[in-house]
């Protein structure tokens, strides 16, 4: 098992949409607890956290119980890339640094990775050349904004950046999400440290115990798991917070948004389609929130904790806790009980067939390409121009087209000032997003 970088997987693969079910395997981890480097398979953990990739592709994890950071790299070698298994609030190089159970990890453009050490109560930095500093926060728990240097945090959780580098914390004693920009300033982004379930703008509304926040690039808002209330919450950039599903009962339901129920959420993720992924940390299970608000069970057996893999309604998990889209394209799961990553093998499969990929109507050939590729949009019945926006690993937006395509219904992008490498599309209409998917130019 091994993890590729996205450049050979896109080079060599061509997407296409398949009514294959999920099945469960084991990514990573033995399922004992414990701290062994190694292959993937025969690594030891104990408490694995959030998730994130940088943009080689290594993968890196927050190994709370180790008080450490592992990196699983391209060839699915396990390594302990910063700290140590004794807990401590030291800064200097990733050889000495010290972390007291660190929970969260999001990783900006340039590859630097953010901690948010948690029994520290801060949020730590560790640069490209392998220095840990203090980025936010003065080791005192508590709740105070303003410099970073000066900011207090309590029990610092799930992190996540937005296109513009902007940091943000859940920080769930505080039942508020914290926001770090790129100046160093701490602020309040939602909620006002009352435990409440009141939609609202900024301080106006009310979380109770939001413990993991994500960033979906491509529609520019958040998603939080608001796990006091036993929902998923949903915020714009200018802190509008609206509940998204959930009823602020606890237990497990599927079905239309505030008509579900959670229990007691943690980790979320977004796939860039507009779907969105929740580690069900105390019924077991994987619940998917698709673009119409629809929840559905797509792995794990409610109520149900165990360690077995296989088809999705066999499977079972110990404690699902955060969840991240693979570079396959499939959802990885931090299994915490069964000190292990699972992976969710999605509907989305991959065929060496050199034949187009179909996404919501849109074909695209050929893909990967060289010089220029054909988008085909089959059911296309409006007048209103089509935009194709591109954007690379890092969610820097690198080519915008407008055009109207009511008679051809095709469009040629031309390969023009792009590199080699892996790009996200993604096709709109008004403010409709008609298709996203991966282009590979080669």
């Amino acid at each position: 098992m091994k993890i590729k970088s996205a450049a050979i997987i896109i080079a060599i693969l061509i997407y296409t949409i398949t009514l294959q079910a999920q099945t469960v395997t084991t990514f990573a981890g033995i399922a004992e607890h414990g701290h062994l480097d190694g292959p993937a398979l025969t690594a030891k953990f104990s408490g694995i956290e959030q998730m994130a990739y940088d943009r080689k592709g290594n993968l890196f994890i927050c190994d709370a119980a180790n008080n450490c950071i592992r990196k699983i790299d391209a060839t699915g070698n396990v390594s302990t890339f910063a700290g140590t298994v004794s807990p401590g609030f030291v800064n200097g190089n990733i050889a000495v640094a010290k972390f007291n159970n660190p929970l969260g990890i999001a990783i900006d453009n340039f590859d630097n990775i953010y901690v948010s050490d948690n029994l520290n109560f801060v949020i730590r930095k560790i640069d490209m050349l392998g220095n840990v500093t203090t980025y936010a926060g003065n080791g005192e728990r508590g709740y105070l904004n303003g410099n970073s240097s000066n900011a207090k945090f309590d029990y610092i959780n799930y992190l996540c950046l937005d296109n513009n580098m902007n940091l943000y914390a859940a920080d769930p004693n505080n039942n508020v999400i914290r926001k770090i920009d790129t100046k160093g300033n701490v602020s309040t982004f939602v909620g006002n440290s009352n435990i409440g379930f009141t939609d609202g703008i900024g301080s106006l509304a009310e979380l109770s115990f939001p413990i993991a926040i994500t960033y979906d690039k491509f529609d520019d808002v958040f998603y939080i798991s608001d796990q006091g209330n036993s929902a998923i919450r949903k915020v714009l950039q200018d802190g509008t917070l609206s509940t998204l599903a959930g009823n602020g009962k606890i237990g497990h339901l599927d079905g239309q948004g505030t008509n579900s129920q959670f229990y007691f959420p943690k980790g979320i993720t977004t796939d860039g389609c507009g779907n969105i992924y929740v580690a069900g940390r105390f019924d077991y299970t994987i619940r998917k929130i698709d673009k119409q608000g629809i929840v559905s069970t797509i792995a794990g057996i409610p109520h149900t904790s165990g360690n077995k893999n296989g088809a999705d309604d066999i499977a079972q998990f110990g404690k699902p806790i955060s969840v991240i889209m693979s570079l396959e394209g499939n959802l990885l799961v931090s299994d915490w009980i069964n000190n292990s990553i699972r992976t969710v093998n999605l509907t989305l499969s991959t065929s060496n067939n050199n034949k187009p990929s179909i996404d919501y109507g849109i074909q695209i050939y050929p893909n990967p390409f060289n010089e220029s590729t054909q988008i085909k949009i089959n059911e296309i019945k409006s007048e209103e121009p089509v935009i194709i926006y591109l954007y690379d690993l890092t969610g820097k937006e690198t080519k915008k087209i407008l055009q109207n395509i009511s008679h051809s219904k095709q469009i040629i992008l031309e390969r023009g000032d792009l590199q080699n490498g892996l790009y996200l599309y993604r096709i709109s209409m008004g403010d409709i997003t008609i298709g996203t998917g991966k282009l590979m130019v080669e």
